[in-house]
This record gives C-alpha cells, sequence and structure tokens, in this order.
C-alpha cells in the first residue's frame, strides 16, 4: 500500500514562495515522470512521487504534499524547505502547501554530498519488484521515518553517490529514488536504471 502521509514535524509557514528559477526546469521533469506512470496517484486517492532541486546548503524546493494527482503543478504547488534538523525530525518550509511527505529522505540525499542538486523519487511496482529481485542497492525502512533517513546515510558512508545513485525503498513499497549533480543526471540514472532491468 502506497502512503502518503506526512509523518514528521513540519514547522511551515504559509506564505508565498521565494523566487523559483528552477521551476520551468523542475515542473518540465515532473510532467515527464507523471506522463509515465511514474508520479501518480491510487485509486484510494493517494498521491505518490515527487521530485525536488537543492537552493542551498541546506534548502530545496520540492513538490508539496499530495499533488501527485495534477498533470501539471503551478510554482504555488511546490514548497520551500528552508532547513531541517534530523535530530528534532523537524522540516522548517513556507510556501501555499506542505512539504511532500518524502521530504526528510530528500534532505539526507542533499546531506549527502554538496554536489548533488536533484532528486526524483518515482513509484512503480515492476521496476520495484525487479530491483529487489537483483538485489540493487536497497534502504528497508518505513518511508518517512528516522529509521529511513539513517537507512540513507548509512549506504554512503563508504560508497560514491555518483556511481550508485539509484536505489529501491524495500520498506515503501514501489518506492524509487535517484538523483544527480543536475536535473538531467538525476533522470538519466533513472532511465538507465530501467533500461538495465528491462533488457
Amino acid at each position: 500500500m502506497i502512503d502518503g502521509v506526512i509523518k514528521f514535524h513540519v514547522e511551515h509557514e504559509y506564505q508565498a514562495l521565494p523566487e523559483f528559477e528552477a521551476y520551468i526546469e523542475l515542473e518540465a521533469l515532473r510532467s515527464r515522470l507523471f506522463a509515465l506512470g511514474l508520479i501518480g496517484e491510487t485509486a484510494d486517492g493517494i498521491g505518490y512521487g515527487n521530485v525536488s532541486i537543492r537552493a542551498g546548503q541546506h534548502a530545496f524546493f520540492i513538490t508539496a504534499t499530495q499533488t501527485g494527482k495534477h498533470t501539471k503543478l503551478g510554482q504555488d504547488q511546490y514548497t520551500f524547505v528552508h532547513d531541517y534538523d534530523f535530530d528534532k525530525f523537524t522540516v522548517y518550509s513556507r510556501g501555499a502547501e506542505k512539504p511532500s511527505s518524502e521530504a526528510l529522505s530528500h534532505a539526507m540525499i542533499y546531506d549527502i554530498h554538496p554536489d548533488i542538486q536533484a532528486v526524483i523519487h518515482v513509484h512503480s511496482a515492476p521496476i520495484w519488484q525487479m530491483m529487489i529481485q537483483e538485489n540493487y542497492l536497497a534502504t528497508t525502512a518505513e518511508y518517512g521515518t528516522t529509521a529511513m533517513v539513517h537507512d540513507i546515510a548509512a549506504l554512503y558512508e563508504d560508497r560514491n553517490p555518483f556511481a550508485h545513485n539509484a536505489f529501491v525503498m524495500k520498506g515503501h513499497e514501489d518506492g524509487i529514488i535517484t538523483f544527480g549533480r543536475n536535473i538531467q543526471q538525476a533522470e538519466a540514472a533513472l532511465y538507465h536504471l530501467i533500461q538495465s532491468l528491462i533488457t
């Protein structure tokens, strides 16, 4: 079952989004993923999949919570995460809506390396199953938990993230994450992963 509920603490300010220069590029990415069914909404109304882009040392723009059903998103359907605290399990954000339920997972990925600039989280049952069967890099914790954050950090303690920029989320059914030095690299990692599994 896909669960899209925010589990961490959010200190959110309902105010206008800051200047968002990367909106057009990030939204174009999201539109392509939506068209492929990798972002969307389940039959019971739970949204899945999200994208983000770095906007500072501890800051990034991310799709807002429960936006998966929308074909296209306006700027006000993205949220600015301007800080986060793993110890307090808290995200600090502003915008018209709260951030995606995967915001802390994105935060930890950005914390892995300062050159990571974009993160993609999609859902695909067949790709998820194949990644598990083929023993791809994986987390095991439930999504949106402190354990998930620690799982992600542990994956990259001794690995070059840019040589291993995709992993499967065993504790988050159908969940897959890729990332990169820019949007193009993160998206290419996703398509390369899919191609390698189906050919």
